[in-house]
């Protein structure tokens, strides 16, 4: 009877770990997989194992990032279309900044089987330019942010962190928190 039991319990812990390999390959799904889950787990199912996971790891603080940048477009966008109204870009851009937005959009409209950004022209600019703008218009932010340099700080340290993301590189541990305490502060702030 032990014996029999002990072949139970290992047949049992062999039959988990081979659900648990057919899981990790796509071979076998969840009931409660969504169809997009289940998707995606047969595009994935023939790359590595690290690479799964890591994309899965880096889904999260993307969208930590996507929030935060979009935050800060929205606040820049708002706060300068109020004082300037819909053309604040034209008045308050720096050539550079405009040189690049028309490029870009040069670029979409030959390209237009592609999906195109946003038609406002901050979400044409690099995120470093974001910094730049607040900066250069200070007095329509200071009410709201404590600092140019607390601005800048995080902003940097963000993009630094969103270029890794961007160039799908795994964000260490200490790089994610430091993004979400940059959000929850930029959320704090800014209300």
């Amino acid at each position: 009877m032990r014996r029999q039991i002990k072949q139970f319990v290992f047949s049992g812990l062999l039959a988990r770990h081979a659900v648990q390999d057919m899981e990790a390959v796509g071979l076998l799904h969840h009931a409660n997989v969504t169809v997009t889950e289940r998707g995606d787990g047969d595009l994935y199912a023939s790359v590595q194992e690290r690479i799964r996971t890591g994309s899965i790891e880096m889904q999260r603080v993307y969208r930590v990032l996507f929030v935060l940048e979009n935050m800060v477009r929205g606040l820049i966008s708002s706060r300068l279309q109020e004082a300037d109204g819909a053309d604040w870009f034209e008045k308050r851009a720096g050539a550079p900044m405009k040189r690049n937005v028309e490029k870009r959009r040069e670029a979409e409209a030959k390209n237009q089987w592609h999906t195109g950004r946003n038609k406002e022209p901050i979400y044409y600019l690099d995120f470093g330019d974001l910094s730049k703008l607040l900066v250069t218009h200070w007095s329509e932010f200071e009410d709201l942010l404590p600092s140019q340099t607390w601005v800048q700080s995080r902003l940097e340290d963000a993009e630094r962190s969103r270029n890794v993301i961007a160039h799908t590189n795994l964000l260490s541990s200490d790089e994610v928190s430091r993004l979400e305490m940059y959000l929850r502060d930029w959320i704090k702030q800014i209300g």
